[in-house]
This record gives C-alpha cells, structure tokens and sequence, in this order.
C-alpha cells in the first residue's frame, strides 16, 4: 500500500522525494555509478543526473550524512565537470573538515576553481592512508601535494611527487607530473597535442604563466573546458570555443553558453551571404544580433540563421534553448508565417507547451508559399501534447495528423518505431494505421541496449518507487547518448519506468528527445 501513496517531496528544490536513495546502499551506488559514461550528452539525462547527486537529501540507508557516499556524489560531479557544484555539495557536508578523503577532495575542488591558497591549506591537513583511497584519487593526491610545493616555490619536494608517481603502476600518466618537472627546471610545460588534460594539470601548468589552450579545446575533460571558458587570462576567442565545447558535455548550461555570446566583444552580425566570420565567433555575432534586433523580419531572419550555424555545429538544442526568449518576441503576423516552426521548436525546447501550440495553430490558417495550399502543422500539436506534463486530457487528439505525415512517407522506419514505441510506453493508445505501418518494416536493432539484467532490474525498482535507483538504472539502459541514441526496447522500458517511479515530467522530457531530431519538418523537405 505505502508504494501506492504519493512520496514526500525534499524540501531542497531538487523537485525529487525526501527517500530519493530508498532500497540502496552506500556500495549499490558507487557500483551503479561505475557503470554509468558521465557525462551523459543526453541533455535529459544530465538534467536528471545533476538533480539527483546535488540533491539535499539524507543519504542511503538513512542518517543525516555519510561521508564516503558524499565523495561518491563529488567524483560524479567531477566526471561531469560540474566543479561549481561539487564545491556546495563539500560545504554542506558536516564531515569534510574532520573526514581526509573529503579533505582531499576539497582540495582538489578549489585548486579547481583557482582558489589554490584554501585548497593547499586544506591538503596540508592529516592524509589518508595511500591504501584507503580509492584507485583515481591516487594520482590526484600525489598532483595536490606537487602542485602546492610547486607553488610555494619548493622544486624538490614538487620533483619528489612526481617521482613517487611515476614509480606507482596504479598512477596513470599526466600531463601535470611532466608540467611538475619543467616548472621545477623553471621552464615553460609543453603539452603534447591530443594530450587529455584536468583541472590539477591545468592549474600546474598555469604556475609558470599564461597557458596556451588553442592545442587543447578537442582534448581538455568537461570541468576545464568549462573553467576556461570563464578564464580572463584566455584569449576571448578561445574561451568562447571552449564554451561551446562546455556546452556539448552539458559542462555549461545554454544560460551560461548565452552569457559568453554576449560577453564577446565579436561586433556585429555577419551579413547573409558572407562567411568571413566562422565558427564560435560567427554565432556569438549572431547570436548577440537576433537578441538586440527589434524588427520582426530581420530578427526571425537573424534567429534562423543562427540556428542553422548551431545545427551544423552540434549545438542546435541548447541553441534552441538559449534563443527562445527571443523568438518569443517575434509577433504572428502573416509576413513572418514561415518562422512559425522555428518558433515551435523554440517552444518546445524551452518547455513552453502553450507557445508552441499557439505558433502551430496560427500556422494553420496561412496559405503555404507559390499558392500550394496550405502546410498542416497540426503534428507538431500531437509532439507538444506528447510532451506536455500537464495536460490532463486530450493527448490523442492530433494522432490523425501523424497519421498522415506517416502515409505521405514523411516518417521513416525508424520514426516510425520510436513513435509507436513512445506512444505506447506513455500509454497513449496507437492509432492502428501506424501499427500496420510500422509493422511492414523490422524493428531496428540499432542503438544501446544494457547488460542481461539491467532491464528487469529497472522494472523492479521503479514499482518499489526506489527513485534514486531508478534514475541510475534508467541512464544505464539508455546509454551515454540517451534516448536518441538507445535501443527501441530500453527506451520504452525506460519511460515506463520513469512514469512508474514518479518521474513523469522526465519521461515525457525523454519521449520529446527520442522523436525531437526526426521530426517532420517543413522547412528543408
């Protein structure tokens, strides 16, 4: 009976339950994060991943703290490149003061963020046994202690570390252990190009000056990506495409990608036609163009084109997200009817069921270009009334629509399975025509399907409203790049699951990603 009540909420804002980590164990959640790619590209996922381990709840098997589980949730954050974060999850824990690995770990964070003088202080207290810490903190504390020796001014002991690193097998290579070696000979580091580098190389290899990081926005992880993008040090240009970079692991959210356009000082728009400006710094100009525009046809214009640089740079989603304040301003007015499915994917994007509804009804009633007829948007009702958490009736209404979008072979094979499988996954009953469609072709057998297990384990703890580990289990099964990149079954098994759990909102979210790209659409066809 308890399973079938509503779960107390965390009063945090999290938006998930109080018993977010009910039916698991401290050691259940570092297995399950374990087998988790982190970050997710699944803009969805990350979403849901980065409210679950930031989230203010009492940790597994209850009690106010637990220090080895906040570690866990730090390491997650760090793997995400969500240093910001990971740093307020530390000052909440009572324990980081008194615990060695949290001590660690706090260093590490703030060497992170810049602040080196407060992560040295804390990496001078009591440290772990080498032994008690787990196999990836080895190497960061040897790096700690280097970097900190190194810029206190002390070559030998810097020189040590990376002495005792390199003799430990267990240690990985590190472009900071090569930097500690030239900082200590008083010569520049060089960074061999490819080479991955973190925070602590990054921080180690600043010791010595200004760093050039033209060589490593294809290599840096998610956290320094994001880090240099807001470094003044940087050239402008630079922490621009390391923003955008950022942006691609979900490192930034499209708000702060919105503020480096904004913060670039790149002139203006480039003008239609000319290619001078590529790349980041073409977009930034767009970009900061469509936002200041007060006509309605140069700012549709401007928004379009914008968003055709960000498709053809990865970047079209939180593209979509970042610039719907502005397609918001453009009035619906004939004149500008072709802009309505920009609008609509802006809508939808940014969560705006209303708008996008509103855009595709008003698209209805205009004529298409050269007199032929009118266009129908009215599938783009049936996704908004797929995706829209709050509608409480009425979600069939459009099917016809997809119907027919399927009958003039506007949906391919496997649009057409993923819909079929959405539907059915929300319990939206499929209309039988689509079913039949559907059917002449084999179910694809593309796409991220988890390990024998994963599966009925999802089911199992989404029915015992185990939500944490519903979450963890539901990434797994979808895989690194989420529902557009999973097979047909994880992805339905994962909405039921989702819904199932509580987690209705997220399970829609999921079902817009799984159709979103595919979607017919009118301009280009």
């Amino acid at each position: 009976m308890r399973d079938e009540l509503a779960p107390v909420m965390a009063s945090d804002g999290s938006g998930l339950p109080h018993e977010l980590w009910r039916g698991l164990k401290v050691e259940d959640v570092e297995k399950l994060l374990a087998a988790l790619e982190i970050p997710p590209r699944s803009p969805v996922l990350h979403t849901l991943f980065r409210r679950l381990v930031t989230s203010d709840v009492p940790p597994p098997a209850g009690g106010v703290s637990d220090p080895r589980f906040t570690a866990l949730r730090i390491e997650a954050l760090d793997r995400s490149g969500l240093v910001d974060e990971a740093a307020n999850v530390l000052a909440k824990e009572p324990s980081t003061a008194a615990d060695p690995v949290l001590g660690l770990l706090g260093a590490r964070t703030a060497i992170a963020r810049g602040n080196g003088d407060d992560g040295c202080r804390d990496a001078l207290q009591p440290a772990p046994a080498p032994a008690a810490l787990p196999g990836s903190l080895k190497g960061q504390a040897i790096l700690i202690k280097a970097y900190c020796a190194a810029a206190s001014g002390n070559r030998e002991a810097a020189q040590l570390q990376a002495a005792l690193a390199r003799e430990d097998s267990s240690i990985a290579a590190s472009p900071g252990l090569d930097a500690i070696d030239a900082v200590a000979a008083g010569v520049k580091p060089a960074i061999a190009k490819g080479q991955k580098v973190g925070l602590i190389d990054w921080r180690i290899l600043q010791l010595s000056g200004p760093v050039d990081v033209s060589d490593l926005i294809g290599s840096a992880s998610p956290g320094l990506l994001a880090v240099i993008s807001r470094d003044e040090s940087t050239d402008p240009t630079l922490r621009l495409a390391a923003a955008e970079a950022a942006a691609r692991f979900n490192a930034i959210s499209p708000a702060n990608l919105a503020e480096a356009y904004r913060g670039f000082a790149g002139g203006a728009a480039p003008a239609e036609g000319d290619e001078a400006a590529t790349g980041a710094v073409r977009r930034a100009a767009l970009f900061q163009s469509a936002d200041a525009e007060r006509t309605p046809l140069k700012k549709a214009r401007l928004i379009r084109s914008f968003l055709d640089d960000t498709r053809r740079s990865g970047l079209y989603w939180p593209a979509l997200q970042m610039i719907a304040p502005a397609a918001t301003a453009i009035p619906r007015i004939p004149e500008i009817g072709w802009f309505a499915e920009t609008a609509i994917e802006t809508a939808l994007s940014s969560g705006d069921y209303a708008g996008a509804r509103s855009w595709a009804e008003f698209a209805n009633t205009l004529d298409a270009p050269g007199g032929a007829g009118r266009t129908s948007y009215a599938h783009w009702l049936a996704l908004a009334d797929i995706a829209d958490p709050a509608l409480t009736e009425g979600r069939s209404r459009h099917l016809a629509a997809l119907e027919d979008q399927a009958a003039r072979g506007r949906m391919n094979s496997d649009l057409l399975h993923r819909l079929a499988t959405v539907l059915d996954a929300l319990e939206i009953q499929v209309p039988i025509p689509l079913w039949e469609m559907a059917s002449r072709t084999p179910q694809p057998e593309t796409g991220h399907l988890p390990a024998t297990g994963v599966l009925s384990e999802l089911s199992d703890a989404a029915k015992k409203k185990e939500f944490g580990h519903t979450v963890l289990l539901a990434m797994q099964a979808l895989g690194p790049n989420g529902a557009e990149g999973a097979h047909m079954i994880s992805l339905g098994d994962s909405i039921r699951a989702l819904r199932r759990g509580g987690l209705e909102s997220a399970a829609r979210q999921l079902a817009l990603e799984a159709l979103f790209a595919g979607w017919p659409r009118a301009l280009g066809s």
